[in-house]
């Protein structure tokens, strides 16, 4: 699996992901026009030209892109930091979703970042797997920016 922090050029893998309903049904349940889309790009390529952390289009043996992961510090405390990911449907059930999670947990404890957290879609049963194997719990459910909404922690200091 291999991770590279977005550059201009890979606006399209991001847009396949992102005007995908069947990937976006549980994050923002609909899909992001093209224009509102290049300015979330733009504002994920100024992010990772200035920071160790970013935003990934993520890539495994013959595909150039499978997935879209981010690793990003919360600006209010930088010991905390949230992690995400978006697969191809095609790509679904084949361990990519364990594989991002691994190695942003790997990743985040090379930056120093003491507390892991993500946002899914209570529903979305396969990503609560993939963060619950990875020893996240459940802190928090209800209404996130008028959707349905769980956030998962890992302390990333009890992992060592």
């Amino acid at each position: 699996m291999n991770f590279v922090k977005y550059t201009e050029p890979d606006f399209e893998h991001y847009y396949s992901l992102v005007s995908n309903m069947e990937v976006m049904k549980q994050i923002t349940e609909r899909e992001i026009p093209e224009q509102e889309a290049r300015t979330q790009f733009e504002s994920m390529l100024d992010y990772n030209m200035n920071s160790a952390c970013g935003h990934y289009r993520v890539s495994s043996e013959g595909h150039a892109g499978v997935a879209y992961a981010k690793l990003v510090p919360d600006e209010a405390d930088p010991t905390r930091a949230e992690i995400g990911y978006m697969i191809l449907p095609e790509h679904w059930g084949k361990g990519q979703g364990t594989s991002i999670a691994s190695r942003l947990i790997i990743q985040a404890q090379a930056a120093g970042i003491g507390v892991l957290y993500a946002v899914i879609d209570p529903s979305n049963a396969a990503s609560r797997q993939i963060l619950l194997r990875q020893n996240f719990e459940s802190t928090w459910t209800g209404d996130y920016d008028g959707l349905p909404g769980e956030i998962l922690e890992l302390n990333l200091q009890r992992k060592r």
